[in-house]
């Protein structure tokens, strides 16, 4: 009887302390695993230039606006952030097809997309954007599938970087 009383105790802590275990460790990897930040090769204006002309050079997608954040922050009474622009990009048949279902329409709080790119205090320059991979598997359904076809899109756009979306 003890023995069993002991199994019993041992497999409930056991199943308690896996939660917390996985608690603090999804804690600490969210923010890792929802934005995704990878070295450029090239310096912090060609980029921009770069990843610009991706763009404009793609099928489906066009800048929308790049905005120098730096001058954003300090017009508007903050302090200097250093070298910092988000290239806001779209493209029209994914848009149509995401918002036109009105279960989705809350998803254009997210639209359009973006890239920033900034250079740390060390010189060297990154850009971060939203992880698609993840992203579709918060959502599931028809809107996993529209984010895993952008997703590769986007891949291609940054793969002068070997960018690649991941779960992890």
């Amino acid at each position: 009887m003890k023995t069993k009383i002991i199994a019993i105790v041992s497999t409930i802590f056991g199943f308690i302390l896996g939660i917390v275990f996985t608690g603090i460790t999804v804690s600490y990897s969210a923010g890792e695993m929802m934005i995704k930040e990878i070295k450029s090769p090239l310096d912090y204006d060609k980029t921009i230039e770069t990843i610009v002309y991706r763009l404009e050079n793609s099928q489906k997608w066009h800048v929308v606006e790049v905005y120098d954040m730096n001058q954003e922050v300090i017009k508007h009474g903050g302090e200097p952030i250093g070298r910092l622009s988000i290239i806001k990009y779209c493209s029209g048949p994914y848009a149509s097809e995401m918002l036109k279902s009105d279960d989705r329409k809350k998803l254009a709080a997210m639209m359009p997309k973006a890239f920033a790119v900034y250079e740390k205090e060390n010189g060297e320059v990154f850009v971060s954007t939203a992880n698609g991979a993840v992203m579709g598997k918060l959502f599931g359904g028809e809107t996993e599938e529209i984010i895993e076809r952008v997703s590769v899109e986007i891949e291609q756009v940054l793969s002068f970087m070997n960018f690649k979306f991941s779960i992890l």
